[in-house]
């Protein structure tokens, strides 16, 4: 792990963007096989072995991401908010394996010593890891939505403490539109549960209020998110992922208007950003070769493939 400035890390950021490309998404959906896809990621500069799966892959490449941010991000507190998800992944996996099977391949290279949270030894861990663990340990939880609803309120309880204005704008977007879509989910399933994150600009009032409410949009009206709340409803609440893959786009147009001061911090956010997209994007088109249904890529792609 290093310190650099923003310059130099925005410049590599820069650098390192924009591997995928619309036609190079295209030749990937077209490989008559996943073996030819990968193939074709080792030619983009992408992970490649003989003995690549989906998963593997993703988690290599994910990987990878982690690395660039830990050498090369400017600031402590950013790069620590920048890979908090991936950190909390593998809390949650570790947590969770007490009482279920988790997968072994699907935990991240981070410095979580994850053998330690198994052991109930959270000696290392964030004073936010840490009270969810002790929240969990004393209610005896064992269910594995409940944990991670749990495990992902501290990760954002403490990615907003970073004090980086720009990361805390961005993760409250997050917050924002996962609890649009949480509330959308409750109005498709009847259900009144507390899935809410604190955090976002959106108070839970307001988010309660639309899951019953006649006109779910309008509860987000002067809201940033009117249009992303209302195609959800203009698609009567069906086909949620659809939410998800516009949520990523609303975060890296929202990171992308201030990409070419390379002073401040906005350039390697949407590097980061675009990052995470691309990611899910080549997952969706290896699952659609490998299922057969590339059809089906084209409808999932995000806007800035569009």
């Amino acid at each position: 792990m290093s310190t650099t400035t923003k310059v130099y890390a925005n410049v590599l950021a820069m650098q390192s963007a924009d591997r995928m490309s619309v036609e190079r998404l295209r030749r990937i959906i077209e490989a008559k096989s996943t073996a030819e896809a990968f193939k074709m990621l080792g030619d983009f500069g992408y992970a490649y072995s003989d003995l690549n799966s989906t998963d593997r892959f993703i988690v290599a490449e994910t990987n990878a991401l982690i690395d660039f941010i830990d050498d090369n991000c400017a600031g402590e507190r950013f790069r620590n908010a920048l890979t908090a998800r991936f950190r909390y992944n593998n809390a949650k996996l570790a947590y969770k394996s007490r009482f279920i099977e988790v997968p072994s391949d699907g935990y991240y290279r981070t410095a979580l010593d994850c053998g330690k949270i198994v052991a109930g030894d959270y000696a290392d861990v964030s004073r936010y890891m840490l009270a969810a663990f002790e929240k969990l340990d004393e209610a005896e939880e064992r269910r594995p939505q409940a944990i991670d609803l749990e495990l992902t309120r501290a990760m954002y309880r403490e990615v907003l403490a970073c004090g980086v204005p720009v990361a805390v704008k961005y993760f409250r977007a997050e917050i924002d539109m996962k609890n649009i879509l949480s509330a959308a989910r409750m109005r498709r399933l009847a259900s009144d549960g507390d899935e809410f994150i604190d955090g976002g600009k959106i108070d839970r009032e307001r988010l309660a209020e639309s899951v019953h409410a006649e006109g779910f949009a309008d509860c987000f009206d002067g809201t940033p998110y009117y249009d992303y709340a209302a195609g959800i409803e203009e698609a009567e609440f069906r086909e949620l992922w659809k939410a998800e893959r516009d949520a990523d786009d609303f975060l890296y147009y929202m990171t992308a208007r201030d990409v070419a001061n390379v002073s401040s911090y906005e350039p390697f956010l949407n590097y980061y950003t675009q990052s995470l997209i691309e990611l899910k994007t080549v997952k969706t088109a290896l699952v659609c070769i490998k299922t057969d249904s590339r059809d089906a890529f084209y409808a999932r792609i995000p806007k800035i493939y569009g």
